[in-house]
């Protein structure tokens, strides 16, 4: 098994800073920090290094996206005594350094290289990947909407009870991808395609990413003139579709995290 580790993961597992030196913690992480750096780390501890790839592409895309994403992380996660003593500016600048820190570690410690041909993988970005999706995501991105009475004539506790069962009884509801991928990502999809072909697909290579144009989708239902609602369902369609047609499999980390862990447990055996 190999595991391709998508820019939004590397990211993730990147933003940790801490505080120290106080009676209460105080500290700045990603909302996905504890399962992507847990899946990095576990290999590492598990000497399974050389199964994660990072390739070139990836950490230069994370590099440059780490500062939007301390950026937004401080903005929204940071504590309010975090902010007030250091300045936004200066927590941005010690979380930032401590980030790309942590994303050499990664690359360094945690993960091996791949040779990418880089025409090569053009040629299947563009002439595979990118007419694949265009031709199946025009009819996979939907919504189901229900008409719900408005609020003068329904209070909002019964309005949400209905929209909830509504939601339940649909046989088929909502949005199981966002649309086409950006072309960073398509050239991701393309990187793995090769590193599936590299192994003549006799290794499972799982794509590691938070991002939905990898992972299973979280499924949608649109209502009241489109607003949204998460039902708790997932909906693979797409992931599995690009599993069948190019060989790699996109999945959380966290999911990557059990199945390497479960292999490995069966291996020490």
């Amino acid at each position: 098994m190999k595991i391709v580790v998508e820019t939004s993961t590397l990211v993730s597992a990147s933003i940790f800073w801490k505080c120290e030196g106080q009676a209460t913690e105080l500290l700045v992480k990603h909302r996905f920090y504890k399962k992507c750096c847990a899946l990095l780390e576990y290999c590492k501890t598990s000497k399974m290094s050389e199964d994660v790839i990072i390739a070139k592409t990836v950490e230069e895309e994370a590099r440059n996206a780490l500062d939007r994403a301390v950026q937004n992380t401080i903005r929204d996660y940071a504590p309010t005594d975090l902010i007030r003593r250091y300045g936004i500016m200066v927590l941005q600048h010690l979380v930032l350094n401590d980030a790309l820190d942590r994303l050499d570690h990664f690359v360094e410690e945690c993960s091996v290289r791949v040779t990418i041909d880089r025409q090569a993988r053009e040629l299947i970005k563009t002439q595979e990947i990118e007419p694949y999706l265009k031709k199946i995501v025009v009819n996979t991105s939907r919504y189901i909407q229900p008409y719900m009475p408005r609020r003068k004539y329904i209070g909002n506790s019964l309005r949400n009870e209905l929209i909830t069962r509504f939601a339940q009884s649909l046989p088929r509801k909502a949005t199981i991808y966002k649309g086409m991928p950006g072309p960073k990502d398509l050239t991701i999809m393309a990187e793995a395609t090769l590193i599936v072909r590299k192994y003549e697909s006799k290794e499972t290579i799982y794509v590691a990413s938070v991002d939905n144009h990898f992972k299973p989708n979280p499924v949608q239902i649109a209502y009241d003139g489109g607003r949204r609602r998460f039902t708790g369902e997932i909906d693979h369609t797409i992931r599995d579709k690009l599993a069948t047609e190019f060989g790699f499999t996109g999945e959380d980390p966290k999911q990557v995290l059990y199945v390497v862990a479960t292999q490995f447990a069966k291996t020490c055996k």
